[in-house]
């Protein structure tokens, strides 16, 4: 004689099974929430931190357009300034300070370019968040403005004020002509730096438009 076993689940086993499943799915949804939560907060902060990028290129831009036609001018007026003395007209002897004094009556007037918010930027502003093209463009012209503009007029300071030297009676020609070369090189600079600048925030709204659209 066989007897047939038979195996029945708890009552309750049916119910914790689902419980738990929905406990499970519960914590999941949970991570996936919170990893969700986490990216849009990084996106914003990115997204915050290129706007003050943004800001500043525009006022770089501004500070640029009001120097460089002065940058122009002071190339001009050396250029006339030797061209008198090769003419016999000025004397070619004479002190360095005085003789750029009297081409340059606004200074070198630097345009004073600000990277704070970049370097903030790179610091804070999760750009890893944002299109690598995007942030690398962005490095270059800040590395332009900083290898090039910045650069070049502080040699043109150091040029014009190293040392009590400048104050001593000298042939002005080789300086007045090296205080130019730099002039027009500042101008140059300065004059591509904002083209470049103008094409990023083009490129940089036009990206936007794309990640909204």
């Amino acid at each position: 004689m066989s007897t047939a076993s038979s195996f029945s689940l708890p009552s309750w086993f049916g119910r914790a099974l689902v419980e738990g499943v929905l406990i499970v799915f519960a914590v999941v949804l949970g991570f996936i929430a919170n990893e969700w939560r986490e990216d849009v907060a990084d996106r914003r902060a990115a997204d915050a931190a290129m706007g003050r990028v943004v800001a500043e290129i525009e006022a770089n831009i501004a500070a640029l357009q009001d120097v460089v036609g002065y940058h122009e001018a002071v190339v001009e007026r050396i250029g006339a300034q030797l061209a008198a003395i090769e003419a016999g007209e000025a004397l070619a002897d004479g002190v360095l300070f005085d003789a750029v004094i009297a081409v340059m009556d606004r200074g070198v007037n630097a345009p004073g370019l600000s990277s704070f918010a970049w370097e903030h930027a790179q610091q804070h502003g999760r750009l890893d968040t944002l299109p690598y093209e995007r942030v690398a463009a962005v490095a270059r012209v800040y590395e332009m403005q900083g290898n090039g503009v910045s650069a070049t007029w502080r040699q043109i300071v150091e040029l014009l004020f190293a040392g009590p030297e400048i104050m001593r009676a000298e042939d002005l020609r080789p300086s007045l002509r090296f205080t130019q070369i730099g002039f027009a090189e500042l101008a140059s600079q300065e004059r591509f730096l904002i083209s470049q600048y103008e094409r990023l925030l083009l490129e940089m709204g036009e990206g936007a438009d794309e990640t909204q659209g």
